[in-house]
Parts: structure tokens; sequence; C-alpha cells
């Protein structure tokens, strides 16, 4: 057999190794694939015109060194797509200096050394690639198993194989020549076999994951209520479990918690929960999360006298996993299942009923000590000051008395000037303290305070009403303002009442560096911004109510 039939063989399986590429590239769309291809099609390439066209080699010296350069670059080219296929990090700078100074070399010693030399350059620069790669791919064998440290000493076998027969014994025999041909192909073909290895195992992975997802709950890793329901049913005739008790639990204060902080600490929350059940506990309960803040169990062989217990261990972890100053918290209720006349099911109804029994009163604690938390984290984080609530509610007091306010108003607008500003507990106290200018990201966070208040107030016991006064006092008249830039009598009067009095506020005392106003050019600014940032008919109102007040008393209640 000569070299060239043996090229000829070898272009054959080499096509059906471009044909076996171009199938998986099409449902896989993988860079690497591209990068294999054509670095074996320019091979494939080089083979046929050896194969073919040997004259051609020989006979135009243009044509023998683009052959030669192709050839390294074909290689380079499969040896990035090895790197990214086996996620392998390779400095692609070092790869681009390495194939531009090879490329300088090969021009500069193309026009001195004859073809024999340029072959031996070339050949030289392809072993120390493969030697790398070969290293590489050993080294990849701790995540990509045996056979991936079988494939890179391949590549290391082919350097040696050709270095040893080719330039040490210079053994001009075809069965040097006939093994570094099946090396090179073997390693292809293994890489392939390792490809649709990995995607089975993926597959195998992600039917396992579809297989858990069927039972389990992603977040917590739970059982999930389908897989609750089920237990229900298989347990409602076992005798053996008898006397068998069911738990439910619904989380105090999560939509707070969703709506202040984001859904990202309201899943932390629930992780936290589904935390404590599972080692509050016994190993043979089963725990679900059962909707988006509650939770079940059904405890086997338990009675109710040992499920409360089992309920006081869960409320006594909470207690001791308070991480805020918002209270961290879940309301029980447990039934239990003495005979095999009862249903399971009734059981776990009369579990609900009693939780939510017990959510009233526990729920409206909760909801009272976020409201206290609020008010605390407010004064401590320095976004508000008693001293600035208190001259707001006194402004509030006067200028609601100047506008003939019934009390259920003056109630309301005192309330919603207390808690004006509390979005800004969600803002980050480096933009809300921060005394020198905002920049525009900062000031596009601090504008979010007000619908942070709204979604805080609004989830409040009894004082979701004054949502929309929080969420709109700093619109202006002109619909210059935010957040939706509602302009006149859209803006509700109680948001337009507390825009002028925080605004006064801020003018006469010091805020954020800038110096405190006198009264009266605090009342001139008001004047010149009537019509365009605040009420036209009620800035005339509060200046003739504020020019009333004696000098000392409107600076004590401001």
């Amino acid at each position: 057999m000569q070299p060239s039939t043996l090229l000829i063989a070898s272009l054959g399986a080499i096509f059906i190794l471009l044909a076996t590429y171009m199938y998986i590239f099409m449902f896989e769309r993988k860079h690497f694939l591209i990068l294999w291809f054509i670095g074996w099609a320019v091979i494939a390439f080089n083979y046929g015109l050896d194969a073919f066209f040997p004259d051609v080699l020989r006979q135009n010296r243009l044509i023998f060194l683009l052959s030669l350069g192709s050839y390294f670059y074909a290689n380079l080219l499969i040896s990035c797509g090895i790197f990214s296929f086996l996620r392998i990090k390779a400095d692609k700078l070092l790869l681009l200096s390495a194939a531009l100074i090879w490329l300088t070399g090969f021009v500069f010693f193309s026009l001195q050394w004859p073809d024999i030399m340029m072959i031996n350059y070339t050949n030289a620069a392809v072993f120390l690639l493969m030697f790398w790669v070969g290293t590489a791919m050993v080294k990849a064998g701790k995540r990509h198993g045996k056979f991936a440290v079988f494939l890179g000493a391949l590549n290391i076998v082919w350097v040696c194989n050709t270095i040893l027969f080719s330039y040490i014994l210079k053994l001009d025999q075809l069965a040097p020549y006939v093994v570094s041909h099946i090396i090179l192909l073997m390693n292809a073909i293994g890489l392939v076999h390792l490809f649709f290895r990995e995607q089975k195992g993926a597959i195998e992975c992600g039917l396992a994951h579809i297989t858990y997802l069927s039972d389990h709950d992603e977040l917590t890793g739970l059982y999930n209520k389908t897989y609750f329901d089920r237990k229900i049913q298989e347990l409602n005739q076992n005798r053996d479990c008898l006397p068998i008790s069911v738990l439910v639990g619904d989380m105090n204060g999560l939509k707070f918690v969703n709506d202040v902080f984001g859904h990202q600490e309201g899943d932390n929350w629930i992780k936290r929960m589904a935390f404590i059940m599972q080692r509050t506990c016994r190993p043979n309960d089963i725990i679900a999360r059962w909707g988006g803040d509650e939770f079940a169990a059904i405890l086997p062989c338990t009675d109710r006298q040992e499920a409360a217990a089992v309920a006081a261990s869960i409320k006594a972890a909470c207690e001791h996993d308070q991480k805020s100053d918002i209270s961290f918290s879940i309301s029980l209720g447990w039934a239990t299942k003495t005979d095999k006349e009862t249903g399971l099911s009734e059981v776990l109804r009369e579990s609900e009923t009693i939780m939510y029994e017990t959510k009233l009163v526990e729920g409206k604690k909760a909801r009272s000590a976020i409201a206290e938390a609020i008010e605390t984290r407010l004064y401590q984080k320095g976004h508000e000051t008693k001293e600035h609530l208190a001259r707001l509610q006194n402004l509030a007091v006067e200028f609601a008395r100047t506008l003939n306010l019934s009390a259920e108003n003056l109630a309301d607008l005192l309330i919603a000037a207390k808690l004006h500003d509390v979005g800004k507990i969600g803002i980050a106290e480096e933009v809300v303290l921060k005394e020198s200018r905002l920049d525009e990201s900062e000031w596009t966070m601090l504008k979010k305070h007000v619908e942070i208040g709204y979604r805080i107030v609004h989830a409040l016991d009894g004082l979701a009403h004054l949502a929309d006064i929080i969420l709109y006092h700093h619109e202006w008249w002109n619909g210059q303002g935010y957040p939706q830039g509602l302009k006149g009598e859209e803006i509700p009067l109680m948001s337009r009442i507390i825009s002028i009095l925080h605004a006064f506020d801020a003018m006469t005392h010091r805020q954020m560096g800038q110096p405190a106003m006198t009264t009266a050019a605090a009342l001139n600014e008001l004047r010149l911004k009537a019509g365009t940032q605040f009420d036209p008919d009620l800035i005339p109102l509060f200046i003739e109510m504020a020019q009333t007040w004696p000098e000392p008393k409107l600076m004590k209640q401001a």
C-alpha cells in the first residue's frame, strides 16, 4: 500500500467524521464543532491534494507553503475546539501570539530554507501544539473521566511515535505512517464519543432532575404539595402509623418582606423556614412546602401532645433564628387521627382551620411588630428624625385646621406625614444619607423609595388606603414629578399637602449639608414654585397661615 492510497483511505474516514460534526452541530449549535469541522476539512483538503495532485505541491512552491501553513492552523483550530469542549482554560492571547510568531518565522524561513526544512519547521510546531493539548487533556481527566486521559495520552503517543520513527530512527516504512494516521483518527473519533457520552449524562441528569421536581419543591428541597397530597391518600388507611398527626403552618410577614426587600429576600426567608422545619421534625416525618408561604408535615405515630411539642420546637427555633428587626415567625395548627374511621383529609382540614384561627391573632401581632420595626429602623438608620416627623405633624395639624379638614382626614394626614418617606428603609444607606450631589444612577435608585413606601404601607394592617398618598407625594403640579408624572388634581389632596409641608420643613432646617433658610425665604420659595411644583391654590393658604404665627411659634412648630 502506497502513502497516497493510505491518504485516500484516511480521507474516507475524515469525510465520515465531518458528516458527524455537521449532524451534531445541526442539533447542538456548539461552536467547538465548527472549529473541529474547519480544522479537519483543511486537513482533508491537504490530504486530497497530496494524494491526487502530488505534482502540484512539488512544482508550485507557493501552493506548497500555503498547504503547510494551513496544516498548522488547522491543527490550531482543532486544539482550540478541544480546549473549548473540555472547558480547559487556555490563554487566548497566548494562542494568538503563538500563531503570529509561528507565521512570522514561517515567512522569514521560507525565503531561506528548502522545502524539507519548512516541513520540519511546521511539524515541530504541530508536535509542540499536540503535546500541549495532550497534557491538558490528561489533566482534565479529573472532570471528564479516564476516557479523556486516554485521548490525551493518544495525542502524546502520536507525537512520540512520529518523532521516534521519522526523526530519530528515520525509518522510511509504511507501518509508522499507518500507526500515525490511525492514532489521529482514533483521537478525533474518541472526542465524538466523549461528546455523546457527556450528552447522555446530561440527559440522564436532566431526567433525574425532572423526576426529583415531580415530588420536590425546587426552592427548599422539601416535598411539594402534589407529593404531600398523595401521601395523605396513601396513609389514610394505614393502621400501622396510628396515631398520626398533621401539622400546617403559614409564615407571618412574608408578603411584607417580598414587597419591601424583594422576592430574593423573601425566598431566603422561605429557605430559612424550610431548614427549621427539617431540623425540628423527626426523620420519619413527611415535610412539604404546601404553598407560597405555607408548610405542612405528616407526623406518623404521633399523638396530639407530641405534635404540640414539635410545633413548640418550630416556634422556639424561629425565635432563636431572628436575624433582623422584622419578626420571623410562623402560625401553626395541628390535629390528630386516632382511629381508622376518621379520614386523614379531614384531619388536614381541621389542622388548616386551627392554623387560620391562630393566624388571626398571631398575624395581627406580627403586623404590629413590623410597624414598630419600621419606625425603629427609620430612626436608627437616620432616614428620618423624630424631630422632623414631629414638626411635620405639628404643621399638618395647623394646616388641616386652616383647610377645615375632617377629623378622619386629619388622622390620615398625620399618619401619612409620619410614613411619607418610609420607603427609604429599602434604599441603600450610602445613597439615602449621602450629603454630596447624587449621580444619575443614585438619583434613580432614591426615587424608588415612593414605590417601596407604597408597598410597605399597603401591606400594613389598616393603612392600605394611605398607600396612594405615599406613592404620589413627590408628584409636581405641572406633571414634572415622579413616579408617574401626574399633574394638577390628578394628585391626591393629601399628597399635595405633604409635599408642601415636607418642602417647608426641609428648607427651614439643615438638610444633607445645606444650610437652613429663614422662614421668609422659605415662604418666598414656595410662592415662586406655586403652579409648577406645588398646588397654586394651597400655597397662598399655607403662606397666610404661616405669616399669622409669631416667629418663635413658627420656628418651634416648623
